[in-house]
């Protein structure tokens, strides 16, 4: 198959931004404070005494002892609290069992035929169960998930209610005990039936309850600072404003659907880690990429051998027969992007 000028996938797994609160006895929400702090830092950074070609400036002692005012946003738990909530929701839609925009009627046919494959086969299901892993093991709560107990609920729009007791007791590539593991199942199922069409959409609502230390920092979304903004905070967090005008400090949608996608180790045979869904296998970690186009493992290699893929799981019986490339590729499309390739000059 080759592929068009015009070729687009809506995302099929649509988080909302999670907020930080706590509860009051009577079940009210209260954002966690958001406090300014002005602070004297130290002038530490290699740029404050090394020209950019690495040869040492032209200073003296004490230019590199005075102070470096600092204004910046921190989030701490309130000294009475010993549990702090993040909720956020989640959308799923079977976005992926056809393209959003396509301007070539064969390719169109081609990827409807390979999601049809994929689903017959079960192959949503091996999707599925990775995305309920991190949203179970609290993964959507990056730094914030290193507490002393992590309880995890999720109530879906089924009128089902899972929940794991304390996630920071299991672990992603370890058997998990059977009452978790029934959780797992369970959501798994909905969320599946929501990627392959089963039923038009499908809602939960995620939330985690953190068993603070004492006074232990919070760290929601940072936002991008660039100094034309006329900001003068070094570091500012993300924050959403509720009808009564209260701030609330969050997690960016984009920065909780990462940790949901986190489930890319078909990069190799010997990955020892997983990575968010990328089109080239990006690392942010190593600022690496492990699906380089001469390897044939980027989405968009993968892309054109759909034909010889499809054919491929309409031959097998079960899902377990699936091979790592195909899931990759699903999941890609699931994650939904722009696919086409450039306009002929």
């Amino acid at each position: 198959m080759e592929l068009c000028t015009q070729l687009s996938y809506q995302g099929s797994l649509r988080p909302s931004k999670g907020v930080f609160f706590y509860e009051q006895a009577d079940g009210t929400m209260v954002p966690l404070p958001i406090d300014h702090d002005a602070i004297v830092g130290q002038k530490c950074s290699y740029s404050e005494a090394y020209q950019p070609s690495g040869s040492a400036k032209n200073l003296q002692p004490q230019d590199l002892a005075f102070g470096n005012p600092v204004r910046r946003e921190s989030c701490y738990v309130p000294p009475t609290i010993d549990t702090v909530m993040c909720r956020f929701s989640l959308r799923v839609e079977a976005s992926s069992q056809t393209p959003f925009v396509c301007n070539n009627q064969n390719v169109a046919e081609a990827l409807r035929r390979f999601s049809s494959a994929y689903r017959k086969v079960g192959g949503y299901e091996v999707l599925a169960r990775r995305y309920c892993k991190n949203l179970l093991l609290g993964n959507w709560l990056w730094r914030n998930k290193r507490s002393l107990g992590l309880k995890i609920a999720v109530n879906t729009s089924r009128g089902s209610s899972f929940e794991i007791d304390n996630a920071l007791l299991i672990d992603w590539h370890e058997p998990w005990p059977s009452e978790y593991e029934q959780a797992l199942d369970g959501l798994t199922a909905e969320l599946a039936d929501a990627l392959s069409g089963a039923q038009p959409f499908w809602f939960a609502d995620v939330k985690a309850h953190v068993s603070a230390s004492f006074m232990q920092e919070i760290f929601p979304s940072e936002l991008f600072s660039d100094a034309k903004d006329g900001s003068n905070l070094s570091r500012e967090y993300a924050k959403v404003r509720s009808g009564d005008g209260q701030l609330w400090p969050s997690l960016n949608a984009e920065k909780i659907g990462a940790a949901i996608q986190l489930i890319d180790d078909w990069w190799s045979d010997e990955a020892d880690k997983r990575l968010r869904v990328h089109e080239y296998g990006g690392d942010k970690e190593y600022l690496i990429a492990h699906r380089m186009p001469a390897s044939g493992i980027d989405a968009y290699s993968l892309l054109k051998t759909v034909d010889d893929k499809t054919a491929l799981l309409e031959s097998m019986q079960s899902a377990k027969e699936i091979p790592a490339d195909i899931h990759y590729l699903m999941a890609v499309l699931v994650k939904g992007g722009l696919f086409q390739k450039s306009r002929s000059v």
